[in-house]
């Protein structure tokens, strides 16, 4: 109830005028920057929260649990790919969920600084065979490109159009990232082994990865996809994915600008 009460507030222009005015956005992140809130979980998991979206972040994953019926539905995980992996939070909720750390597998975020708290949050739940890297998947051609990081770090995107509906929260940075191609990654790393769970949430860049890196798809067996509909219209997703091999579809939550869904073999 207080989590979708928060998320509604942060939808409120008025909200964010004041919050603007009194500068309290900036205050709360310096105050999480210095002073990080510290979470513990009855499985053990514990993460640091250290910035204002991380908290709503935090919220969403271990008090709404937004990935629980995904994960119920995958089976049993050992190797998981993260995509857009943020502060961590979704690899620390497979500890909690499973109350394991035996986890092997890759997260990449294209933010750098992002990362810092992601390794924070992996060392701190023992996920030592998780290896993080920056860098963006489904991006252009070549080896680099640019990347724009969001004020507030979540909607950080390669492309400069903020949600429908939701109120910009400050400027974009621009920066240049390298581009990655996960499958080739993870073949290196682990050969012919699957991907048993791969969770893409990358801001648009969804339908772009899919025409990227297909190979990436043919290895995974079971995947957690949130689909931007502002940028990535349904056409581009849902045909392919069911050329790639995934039959079995599941809409977990659903929204008028973005919607997270569980796609297995």
């Amino acid at each position: 109830m207080a989590s979708t009460f928060v998320h509604w507030v942060d939808r409120q222009s008025w909200f964010h005028a004041l919050v603007k005015i009194l500068k309290l956005r900036d205050l709360a992140s310096w105050f999480l920057r210095l002073w990080p809130i510290t979470r513990s979980f009855s499985s053990g998991t514990v993460v640091e929260v250290s910035g204002l979206e991380s908290l709503f972040l935090c919220d969403e994953i271990f008090q709404r649990e937004t990935y629980k019926r995904a994960l119920s539905l995958s089976g049993e995980v050992k190797t998981v790919g993260d995509l857009g992996c943020n502060t961590g939070f979704f690899c620390c909720y497979l500890r909690h969920y499973f109350d394991r750390t035996n986890f092997r597998g890759i997260g990449i975020d294209a933010n750098p600084a992002i990362l810092k708290n992601a390794e924070r949050n992996l060392e701190l739940n023992n996920l030592k065979d998780i290896r993080l890297l920056n860098g963006l998947v489904g991006g252009a051609k070549g080896t680099s490109q640019k990347f724009y990081v969001y004020a507030s770090h979540l909607g950080s995107s390669q492309f400069l159009q903020t949600e429908t509906g939701r109120l910009q929260k400050g400027a974009w940075k621009e920066i240049e990232v390298p581009i990655l191609t996960l499958s080739e990654i993870w073949k290196t790393s682990y050969g012919a082994e699957a991907v048993d769970l791969l969770k893409i949430d990358i801001e648009g860049s969804e339908g772009k990865l899919l025409l990227a890196d297909p190979a990436l798809f043919q290895m995974t067996k079971c995947l957690v996809l949130e689909w931007h509909k502002w940028l990535v219209k349904e056409e581009e997703l849902f045909p392919a994915l069911l050329n790639l091999g995934f039959t079995h579809q599941v809409a977990l939550d659903k929204g008028n600008t973005a919607e997270l869904w569980f796609f297995s073999r």
